[in-house]
């Protein structure tokens, strides 16, 4: 039977594009580049296994081609993917062109700021005076170490400590959802201490508004005339704009953290940003306060009560930071809770480890220039660069034959058969280099004091008697951390809740090594 005229020619057609497809991707590979992969469905290959695999796609084509870098070719971009954890410190030195600050800037846009504060942004971008590039060093000394970063921990830890007493009060066990009680905390405790009393995230509207508008950050920033397809996440990010403009304008920032002085001091004094703009940036700002704290917090709860012998080690070792007493025969628990900084090895080697497993950030750069790598290995202007977490924090090369495993001691235990000395180059979950958090001090301290107080004061428990691994399908693709489907309803049960409890946080300057950086340089990073 003949094949019709007009299926012929649609076939002729997809063959056509098909080959000058191919004959397109191979034109412009420079044999000096990382070999491209799957280039079997020129362009779209990628692509399915992005949006399908989510983070496991980096790990399995690590796994299958065991290539040092490759390159992933999409519509109009390429990527280059970093495997290889020894050639991370030649890309950090090389910050300037392998950029994150670009990619910042570009963020302006999605916050709704002015071209003219757009443009401001990305001016100077490889230079260290430029408005994107200096400005993490600028408010740096605000997040390191000392005073300002004490009175933050400080009051979150407040914050904790009222909380915790309401859910004692009567010794009646609550019931809540780990996710959203986790989520609720850390935003109250995260934006008190970042924006002082006049904190807009007080308002359960903005708040509100400000999840609706994280969980479309990247739909807005892709897709053009978004407010007339996407209005709800539109409106959502105004409502958050217009509260961090009312606050500007009512000098709310005046009586905010040492980081909003430090922000302020950069982006209005020194660069002329106008208030609306600034306000705006600030919008920015909360997903470095909240974007990964939020469920990184949850995660840290998940493995330490999930699992008895996690819980076990950790309340005895803050157990021997507590103080005991009797104020008019009631008796009194007191704990400085600075203490678990330095005093506390599992704890901390806990969190590190729950970000090790747990991590799925991208870690995404924008090559402004060609970069040769390695002295061979050509990197293109324009293309992407990525560095994901998942690939770094499961190398077995880096951390040993238990790399999938989750070990709470992995950081203080001395090294066994098949176990490591931990690769602190290949751990990812704060970023690297020149593009290092800020905010990780405060962030760790805080999460590991919620930990603590709850490893003290609770029994925590899940409802259905069981801690299952829960299912993250549709976590937001920018998230650093999975955001769980369905939320885990889980008992609190107040131990000895006739204790009083008296909740300290003293000066501390002492650094905790979070990351290599730390450890070389006291706490103050890299930059």
């Amino acid at each position: 039977m003949a094949i019709p005229a007009a299926v012929s020619v649609a076939f002729g057609g997809i063959a056509a594009t098909y080959l000058f497809l191919r004959f397109l991707l191979q034109f412009t590979q420079d044999a000096r580049e990382p070999p491209a992969i799957l280039t079997s469905i020129p362009f779209l290959q990628p692509l399915a296994g992005m949006i399908g695999e989510k983070e496991r796609f980096y790990i399995r084509l690590r796994d299958q081609y065991k290539l040092p870098i490759y390159t992933l070719r999409l519509p109009f971009t390429r990527i280059y993917i970093v495997n290889d954890t020894a050639l991370i410190p030649a890309l950090q030195k090389q910050w300037r062109t392998v950029s994150f600050a670009s990619l910042a800037a570009d963020a302006g846009s999605t916050v709704g700021m002015t071209q003219e504060a757009v443009d401001l942004m990305h001016k100077d971008l490889t230079k260290d005076e430029g408005f994107s590039t200096s400005w993490p060093k600028y408010v740096m000394p605000s997040m390191a170490p000392g005073s300002d970063l004490d009175n933050m921990n400080r009051t979150a830890i407040q914050i904790f400590a009222g909380e915790t007493e309401k859910l004692r009060a009567g010794g009646n066990t609550k019931t809540v959802g780990l996710r959203e009680w986790s989520r609720a905390i850390m935003v109250t405790s995260s934006t008190e201490a970042v924006w002082g009393p006049q904190n807009p995230y007080k308002d359960p509207v903005v708040a509100d508004a400000w999840k609706t508008f994280e969980s479309g950050f990247l739909t807005i920033a892709m897709f053009p005339m978004a407010s007339l397809f996407f209005p709800a996440v539109f409106r959502a990010r105004e409502v958050v704009a217009a509260a961090l403009i009312k606050y500007m304008r009512d000098g709310g920032h005046e009586q905010a953290s040492g980081l909003v002085h430090k922000r302020h001091e950069h982006h209005r004094g020194m660069f002329g940003l106008s208030l609306e703009d600034f306000a705006r940036g600030e919008l920015g700002n909360t997903f470095a306060v909240l974007g990964n704290t939020t469920p990184c917090a949850m995660w840290v709860l998940f493995h330490i009560f999930g699992d008895e012998t996690v819980l076990s080690d950790i309340r005895q070792e803050v157990s021997a930071l507590v103080e005991e007493g009797y104020e008019n025969d009631t008796p009194v628990s007191t704990i400085d809770l600075a203490k678990i900084k330095t005093q506390c090895p599992i704890l901390m080697s806990t969190f590190q480890e729950v970000l090790r497993y747990r991590a799925i950030n991208p870690g995404p750069r924008k090559l402004l220039e060609d970069v040769t790598l390695d002295g061979r290995i050509l990197l293109k202007k324009d293309s992407m660069l990525m560095i994901p977490a998942p690939v770094q924090h499961t190398d077995t090369t880096a951390w040993g034959d238990d790399a999938r495993e989750f070990d709470h001691l992995r950081f203080v235990r001395q090294p066994g058969p098949g176990k490591k000395r931990p690769n602190r180059t290949a751990f990812r979950a704060f970023g690297g280099g020149h593009v290092l958090c800020p905010g990780r001090h405060f962030a760790s301290t805080e999460i590991m004091a919620l930990s603590a107080l709850l490893a003290l004061q609770f029994n925590i428990r899940p409802v259905h008697g069981k801690w299952d691994e829960p299912t993250w399908v549709n976590s937001p693709g920018q998230a650093g951390f999975p955001v769980i489907d369905n939320d885990i309803m889980i008992e609190l049960e107040p131990i000895g809740p006739e204790r009083k409890w008296h909740i300290q946080f003293s000066r501390s300057d002492e650094a905790i090594g979070i990351v290599a950086e730390d450890v070389e340089t006291g706490g103050r990073g890299a930059i």
